[in-house]
């Protein structure tokens, strides 16, 4: 009975080293995307505070278009110019902050929004009305944006929509 009472002993102080080695990985881990984040900035973009009242207006403005496609096409002079204006919230934003996530949704719904300026779709329609939604629910507190990890994902994704922007240019330009 010692001779199992001590290997269970040892087997727990292993397993209890081994869950100590794995917390001080994560911590680790998570320093690095907490350094990352502030350097995945776009480049050539003025940041600039986003005031909520503004980004409900604007959202406003994208919900009202998707309620009336037909308008879309004559709108994307406006919709660069959002997307510009989000895209410099994005750049102002605290990371994590709602702010950011509600900014880089507003530039996915201006995005999918001119893809259908291009290619009209129900889809692109869907997906800017659920981009918007996730932004006015950032703004208004639904979806809490409090760990690096959604602040890396929004960096990540706002530079992503900067590359899919400037391919939208060539396209409309065509």
């Amino acid at each position: 009975m010692k001779i199992t009472g001590a290997a269970f002993l040892v087997l727990l102080i292993a397993v209890a080293i081994v869950l100590i080695l794995r917390v001080k990985e994560v911590e680790h881990v998570r320093d690095d995307v907490a350094r990352m984040v502030p350097l995945l900035e776009e480049e050539g973009v003025e940041a600039r505070t986003m005031r909520h009242r503004d980004a409900l207006a604007r959202i406003n403005e994208l919900e009202n278009l998707c309620a009336t496609p037909s308008l879309i096409a004559s709108s994307v002079p406006r919709l660069r110019q959002v997307a510009e204006e989000a895209a410099s919230w994005a750049a102002g934003s605290p990371a994590p902050s709602v702010e950011l996530t509600a900014s880089v949704a507003l530039r996915a719904a201006v995005i999918a929004l001119r893809e259908y300026a291009v290619r009209p779709s129900a889809r692109h329609l869907d997906k800017a009305r659920s981009e918007l939604l996730d932004a006015k629910s950032a703004l208004e507190g639904f979806e809490p944006t409090t760990t690096t990890v959604d602040a890396l994902r929004d960096r990540m994704k706002n530079i992503d929509y900067s590359r899919r922007e400037q391919l939208q240019e060539l396209e409309e330009a065509y």
